[in-house]
């Protein structure tokens, strides 16, 4: 009995300290990514299904700024009456799938008013982006992670 309950223990800091480590991202995570014949698929992932209900991801564009670097764009809706927060990231991705700098990107604290319609605007921080993600997650959720 004394060996079992000090590797319970030990188990039970590892789950608490590996659960502290990495903040729930889980929500809705809309993709861009072009086929093998060039043409730009558009993907839509709802890990959180209530989060995907309350949040409509619409419009989802792409194009080159002036200096050859992808810039994304989408609409934002909430299909709620209230006024709820959430946050938003862009992940930017080479030819080979790697992300492009992941840490560069920051979350974006967005309100979103009664059945409001926001826009949200990314540009990739290399001319080597050829697709990219926008992560969508719940904003009160997130709030206690931001140091």
């Amino acid at each position: 009995m004394k060996r079992i309950i000090p590797a319970l223990l030990a188990a039970a800091a590892v789950a608490i300290l590996a659960g502290c480590a990495a903040p729930n991202t889980t929500g809705i995570t809309a993709s861009v990514t072009p086929d093998e014949n060039g043409i730009y698929q558009q993907y839509l992932q709802a890990d959180n299904t209530r989060l995907a209900r309350q949040v409509l991801v619409r419009d989802i564009r792409c194009d080159q700024t002036a200096n050859g670097l992808l810039r994304a764009s989408a609409t934002l809706t909430s299909a709620r009456n209230k006024s709820m927060q959430v946050q938003a990231k862009f992940a930017w991705f080479d030819a080979a799938g790697f992300e492009i700098d992941p840490d560069a990107e920051t979350w974006r604290v967005l309100t979103l008013e009664g059945r409001d319609t926001r826009p949200i605007i990314g540009i990739a921080p290399s001319p080597a982006a050829e697709s990219f993600r926008i992560r969508i997650r719940e904003g009160d959720r997130a709030k206690k992670y931001i140091h």
